[in-house]
């Protein structure tokens, strides 16, 4: 009797620990870093843990020859699509020369690009090749995605920002004149004034974070940079916001947003050193204040040295923080032609060491800590992991602490796994035999969807064809006894579920459906896209979702399959109207006894109950409302701390790619004056 209850016990204390770690010591948590006053938060993350002007830019639509997902035919403004820019460099060069002259190619075919707002450049056939050329837009017309159009433009620049004398104003193309912003009246308005204060107060060192002010309701002086411990998730979020906006308009500025992030991200997934292992934020040494950056914390790290630069580390990772990086790729990567290959290629860089970490079968010590008790240390064989060097134990061993006392003092050090089956790990452990089956529906989703993105960044590009194969065997064919393939990680997937807990896990929602966007909408082979959108999406997911009103996870169903989800877009487009115009200040909320959200959900406090949700024009403010339950109807507020909007760009900016939202400011844009 007592041998089984210990084994039951025991399956409780995993099954528990597994659906509350994160990984690599990081907890999957939120609000980083501030505290409800809006002071900064020297600890760790907090929260709950959890299963310029300038340049050229491409025209990528979302057509099947390297758009944004297979299905998709139209572009923004619901006209077909123009095609893949891309081309062969080296193909055919369109005519005979001549003569003995020699035909170079000095551009990629079809590529066009907006260089401002009146001015594109193309790839242009000659009798010496393919050649660059400019073209300025005749009167009344502007860039839009590479073609001059009548009646329409595309951003050259960043709202208020200023160069050379000149400061970046909204300009009217039709009447050539320069016109102000309504951020409250129009959508795209709001979006132009949520990069603004995004880049000027909440891009710290290139990273996403919440500013926290001395003087609201001013908000002239930051004296505070808040959420660190998340700005990976949420700069890659915004990354994924600016590549959307490049593919809906072709604007100069998104494209150069879209570099710099990318150079951003790339510093934080090479920083550590350890390859495939993310850092939540680094910023020049000794350079930065108002953090939660702790060079005396054992999981912050001073003085890094990378790329002959030092840098301080948040480290601590955690599952959560590379979805938002993985989103934001692969929408850049589609995003950026062939002109922007260098860019390309860190993107590719990037995505190729951390599969190739995850395929990788390795041999490590594991040290286990029960209720305080160190357990001899065993060698076990994992994959579907990478290591964190600086967070092993002192004999090199991967550390699990677990304390079914007190949950909330069981971690994982050493590191980061997205494994499926946690079973294939915890068996090896002498005594825990039984425990071959402990599955991970949401590591499931995100490992399927970071082969589909390798498979994408491989596919077609000279000197990664054997690379690209291992990938696609892997992906298919792996054997179930060394990890399993896609057809054994469907079969977890199936199993994923939502843990209430009186809304306070309902951020699991969003680093599940950033993954699943890019596995659904990428998956080529058709019984699988199939066994997808119906065991996962319709049968698990959409149920948990359809009464939310999430504008952001409406919008991915809709791009995943808008003919059954048609109508989860038409909710966000009437939904998202309703949020308010920066800054995104944590304001008061009080909604206990408005008739609408009668009666309360039983059990929880201060909430609506589960089969409405509060709308999102009156919802508690918060960091990425996406993934902040939607039927809270208190908050105190806290004045002086703002968000960056990340959650309304990169819901506007879906919905303006995919066609559910019209451009409200047709003819305007911003330029240089």
């Amino acid at each position: 009797m007592i041998r089984n209850s210990y084994w039951i016990i025991a399956l409780m204390a995993f099954g528990f620990f597994l659906l509350s770690v994160a990984g690599c010591s990081g907890n999957e948590s939120h609000d980083a870093g501030i505290i409800e006053d809006g002071t900064v938060d020297a600890g760790n993350d907090g929260g709950d843990p959890a299963a310029d002007q300038g340049g050229d830019v491409s025209d990528e639509g979302p057509g099947d020859d390297g758009g944004l997902d297979a299905d998709a035919s139209a572009d923004a403004d619901g006209d077909a699509d123009p095609g893949d820019p891309g081309g062969d460099p080296a193909g055919d060069p369109g005519g005979d020369a001549g003569g003995d002259e020699v035909v170079t190619h000095e551009c990629p075919a079809g590529e066009k690009l907006c260089v401002d707002h009146v001015t594109r450049r193309f790839c242009a056939d000659t009798p010496q090749g393919r050649r660059w050329q400019e073209e300025t837009c005749g009167s009344g017309a502007g860039c839009l995605r590479g073609d001059c159009v009548p009646g329409e433009c595309s951003d050259a620049c960043n709202l208020g920002d200023s160069a050379d004398g000149k400061t970046c104003e909204l300009y009217d193309v039709g009447s050539g004149s320069w016109v102000g912003t309504d951020p409250a009246g129009s959508m795209h308005d709001r979006s132009r004034a949520y990069n603004m204060w995004l880049r000027r107060d909440g891009l710290y060192f290139g990273g996403v974070s919440n500013a926290v002010y001395s003087d609201p309701p001013a908000y002239t002086n930051v004296i505070a940079h808040g959420g660190m411990g998340d700005s990976t998730i949420w700069t890659g979020t915004y990354l994924a916001a600016e590549a959307l906006r490049l593919m809906a308009s072709g604007s100069a500025d998104a494209r150069q947003n879209v570099i710099d992030l990318v150079n951003t991200l790339h510093l934080f997934f090479n920083v550590s050193g350890d390859p495939g292992v993310l850092q939540r934020w680094a910023a020049p040494a000794g350079q930065h204040s108002g953090t939660e950056l702790d060079c005396d914390d054992p999981y912050h790290y001073c003085g890094v040295q990378y790329d002959g630069n030092s840098y301080d580390v948040l480290g601590d990772i955690s599952r959560d923080q590379y979805q938002g990086v993985m989103l934001g790729y692969a929408l850049a990567y589609q995003a950026l032609g062939e002109h922007d290959e260098n860019i390309r290629a860190l993107i590719r860089d990037d995505i190729v060491e951390l599969i190739e970490e995850l395929m990788q079968e390795r041999s490590i010590p594991l040290q286990i800590t029960w209720n305080g008790t160190d357990w001899p240390i065993q060698q076990i064989d994992v994959r579907h992991m990478v290591i964190c060097t600086r967070e092993l134990t002192a004999d090199g061993a991967i550390h699990i602490q677990l304390d079914i006392n007190e949950f909330s003092n069981s971690l994982v050090k050493g590191f980061q796994e997205f494994m499926p089956n946690w079973g294939d790990m915890i068996s090896q452990v002498t005594g825990f035999g039984i425990f071959t089956w402990i599955p991970r529906a949401d590591s499931a989703v995100m490992l399927s969807s970071f082969f589909r993105l390798a498979m994408l960044v491989t596919e077609d590009v000279p000197g990664y064809e054997a690379k690209h194969a291992a990938f696609s065997n892997y992906y298919y064919s792996n054997p179930a006894e060394t990890g399993g393939n896609v057809g054994d990680w469907i079969g977890i997937a199936d199993g994923w579920f939502y843990n209430d807990d009186c809304g306070n896990k309902y951020y699991a929602n969003n680093i599940v459906m950033e993954p699943m966007f890019n596995w659904a909408r990428l998956e080529d082979d058709p019984v699988i896209r199939q066994r997808v959108l119906d065991e996962v999406l319709a049968a698990r997911m959409w149920p948990e979702h359809q009464h939310t009103k999430n504008c952001f996870f409406n919008y991915i169903y809709a791009a995943i399959d808008l003919q059954t989800y048609a109508g989860a877009a038409q909710i966000a487009n009437e939904q998202l109207p309703g949020f308010p115009p920066p800054p995104r200040v944590k304001v008061s909320v009080d909604l206990r006894n408005d008739a609408r959200y009668l009666p309360h959900e039983s059990g929880c406090s201060d909430q609506t109950t589960r089969d409405k949700a509060v709308n999102v024009s009156e919802r508690a403010v918060s960091d990425f409302i996406w993934q902040r339950q939607p039927w809270k109807l208190f908050d105190g507020g806290t004045p002086a701390l703002t968000f960056p909007g990340a959650d309304y760009l990169v819901a506007y900016w879906m919905g303006r790619y995919y066609g559910h939202l019209q451009d409200d400011t047709p003819g305007k844009c911003l330029a240089w004056h």
